[in-house]
């Protein structure tokens, strides 16, 4: 006799910081696969404190779907805070954080839904980052060595879209709001030893120069990200019996 599949539930951040030409494609292709693959859902919308019509347009989602609801910055505060925000009001217990930038192809987020519940995380890697500027490039795989040579989890990709378990990210102390909060979170996740699937996901074209990745201030704050990490101060006293015997680091592609 066969053990009845888990619900698909899932809480969804999606933060934008003046994005009004791209955050209505982003919520529009999200919405229809959450109502087709996930059992529930739930879909945080945050204005980082755009100065366009970022937060009018969500506002209007949030009018026609009891579901999503806006939370408004009255300045920007970045990524890691607006989805430490949410993850503080989630009600289910896995959660994930997709691009206000309309950053990733439809497929992928699909493939990533149907991949919820699979393991204790589910880490999408980009697989066409080929095909965006050589210096994007040189640099996503430069750090993506960087942190498998340091931590020695080898993979694919560290800062693409990932399902989180709630119940476990809500005892990491995470303490960056920017570029670094997601590989601060994963990281110090995956040194807990739970499971892990890695699924492929594809961007969009990206508009040359369009991106905000490439600042001083992003080195900076991965620089001291790592640092971080190395002194371990993301982790705080966990009680380890409550991870799953059967706990182990896989990657699956």
């Amino acid at each position: 006799m066969t053990s009845p599949k888990a619900a698909k539930k899932l809480t969804i951040v999606i933060p934008a910081l003046n994005e009004q030409d791209k955050i209505a494609d982003t919520i529009d292709g999200v919405l229809p696969l959450a109502r087709e693959l996930l059992d529930d859902f739930e879909i945080f919308l945050v204005n980082d404190g755009s100065t366009d019509a970022t937060g009018a347009i969500m506002d209007e989602y949030a009018a026609g779907d009891p579901r999503i609801v806006v939370h408004h910055h009255a300045e920007r505060r970045g990524v890691g805070a607006c989805f430490k925000h949410a993850l503080s009001r989630a009600k289910f217990d896995a959660i994930t954080l997709v691009p206000g930038d309309h950053a990733f192809q439809n497929e992928g987020i699909a493939r990533m839904f149907k991949a919820a519940g699979a393991a204790d995380i589910v880490i999408t890697y980009r697989d066409n980052q080929s095909d965006r500027s050589v210096n994007r490039s040189i640099q996503s795989h430069s750090l993506r060595l960087i942190l498998n040579c340091l931590f020695g989890f080898w993979l694919s990709d560290y800062h693409s879209m990932i399902i989180y378990p709630v119940k476990w990210l809500r005892q990491i102390a995470v303490d960056v709001d920017g570029y670094g909060y997601q590989i601060c979170s994963l990281i110090s996740l995956l040194q807990l030893g739970l499971t892990h699937l890695q699924v492929p996901v594809s961007l969009n074209a990206e508009l040359k120069g369009s991106s905000r990745a490439l600042r001083p201030r992003t080195y900076l704050q991965l620089g001291l990200t790592i640092l971080t990490l190395l002194r371990r101060v993301p982790i705080r006293n966990i009680d380890r019996s409550q991870v799953p015997a059967d706990a182990r680091r896989t990657a699956a592609r």
